[in-house]
């Protein structure tokens, strides 16, 4: 969990119970630059409302860039919160809001949700551990030699790469993956497009060490 925060307390009671939830905490004064590492596995970032500028939207964006897989959850003040809060986090992008005048089980019970949301639906992970996609995102990412470098996918692409990663190393039929394909360009294919895009992804996913395979039958699988 990442939180960004001028407020001690605050980053004291966060940290603790951030303990609980994910186990890993770091405490920033601000939004981070764009040009910042990508921190692939945070799940989870808090930022106080104050430090999200006049205009909230642009720094959940650069958040967003920063931390593709993660829950974004803006932090009130009491003197803040109130029934305009969560439309107005709604309205700039974040996922939720969190007062700091809620209890303990209140808040850590918002985290983990957030968290475990954010990590069931926003994010898959080849069993290797070298394959990452963002849904949110919609990037891909390998890691080459020990650096996260983004594959070059388009919508159709990352389509069939999420369709293919929801179950590593079970095979897909190609009519489930052909109507993946569909969903996302909003078209019907023909089989033959369907498997020169199916290679198409395997060569932009050349530096990963696992492949796509074609097996008889006509199905495909993922294997790290």
């Amino acid at each position: 969990m990442v939180v960004i925060s001028r407020d001690h307390d605050w980053l004291s009671r966060a940290g603790r119970l951030a303990s609980g939830i994910s186990g890993s905490f770091e405490a920033l004064a601000s939004v981070p630059r764009p040009g910042r590492p990508l921190s692939l596995d945070a799940a989870l970032v808090v930022i106080d409302r104050g430090l999200a500028g006049g205009t909230p939207a642009k720094a959940i964006g650069v958040l967003r860039a920063l931390y593709p897989s993660a829950a974004i959850a803006l932090v009130f003040d009491e003197k803040d919160t109130g029934p305009d809060a969560l439309s107005a986090a709604v309205s700039c992008g974040a996922d939720d809001v969190i007062g700091k005048s809620w209890s303990d089980d209140a808040i850590a019970g918002r985290l983990g949700e957030l968290s475990d949301k954010s990590i069931s639906q926003r994010a898959r992970t080849s069993p290797d551990g070298a394959l990452k996609v963002d849904r949110r995102a919609q990037r891909a990412l390998v890691l080459v030699q020990g650096r996260w470098k983004d594959a070059a996918l388009d919508g159709g692409s990352f389509a069939l790469l999420w369709r293919l990663m929801e179950s590593p190393g079970e095979r897909v039929t190609l009519t489930a993956l052909r109507d993946c394909l569909a969903e996302a360009l909003g078209r019907e294919l023909e089989m033959a497009t369907l498997r020169r895009r199916l290679a198409a992804l395997g060569r932009s996913l050349s530096p990963w060490p696992g492949k796509i395979k074609a097996e008889r039958g006509g199905f495909y699988r993922l294997i790290s």
